[in-house]
């Protein structure tokens, strides 16, 4: 078996005094794509901003690579190879698309062109419209870039939080092949969806997240079988 690359512990947090996370158990392992399954106001968003660093951690409830990851500042987690790819992309409007994936290898000192040319050849259109505003993109070209520019950090742990979100069928497709072939290449993922058919059918294993809890947690094939899971999120 693999090893656990991410090891989440009793993970508590709050927002002042409106607590979010309520003692979160959860491990990823090397070679991994583990997704989050949950309505809206789950927790999911929250727990992804706790391990990038975005949401201070009180605890050492966190490690990554055997590391606790309380002391560590943001921008540390990405030197650590932890990208997060957020929710609404967040992408630069005003600078080009070759701009925005530059920033994502913002930590390193090497060469950025041949990892960039990787990323070309996950997203052509990208190449296309490289020279473009990024805010001139479609939703879908967006998304693409989002997930470009994580990558571009050269990551062990990359973070997809809601990669599939108002794309249409043929884009989300396209997107779940990219995350298929990113584990391929040896990259971890932990990614985050409300499509529960998208994030079972690209999992090894997921968890179900209720009201800031794990509800229910198994391997993909167990939990698309399993009738809570049916009934609640896959409509069946």
């Amino acid at each position: 078996m693999a090893d656990p690359l991410l090891e989440i512990s009793g993970l508590v947090t709050a927002y002042g005094p409106i607590k979010v996370l309520h003692g979160i158990d959860l491990v990823v392992n090397e070679g991994e794509i583990v997704t989050l399954v949950g309505a809206n106001g789950a927790g999911k968003t929250t727990l992804m901003r706790c391990i990038s660093g975005v949401q201070p951690l009180k605890a050492d409830t966190i490690r990554f690579a055997g590391q606790p990851l309380a002391k560590v500042p943001n921008h540390g987690c990405a030197g650590l190879g932890i990208a997060h790819s957020p929710e609404g992309r967040q992408i630069f409007g005003d600078l080009s698309v070759e701009e925005n994936l530059s920033l994502g290898g913002y930590h390193r000192s090497d060469d950025l062109t041949a990892d960039m040319e990787e990323v070309y050849k996950l997203f052509p259109i990208l190449k296309e419209k490289h020279h473009l505003a990024a805010g001139g993109l479609s939703g879908g070209q967006q998304e693409m870039l989002a997930i470009g520019r994580a990558i571009m950090g050269r990551p062990k742990l990359l973070l997809l939080d809601e990669p599939s979100m108002e794309l249409a069928p043929v884009l989300v497709d396209q997107i779940l092949e990219v995350i298929a072939a990113l584990r391929d290449r040896g990259v971890t993922l932990l990614v985050v969806e409300q499509n529960a058919y998208a994030a079972l059918s690209i999992a090894d294993r997921s968890y179900v997240m209720e009201t800031g809890k794990i509800a229910l947690s198994g391997s993909a094939q167990d939990l698309i079988s399993d009738p809570r899971v049916r009934e609640a999120y896959l409509g069946a």
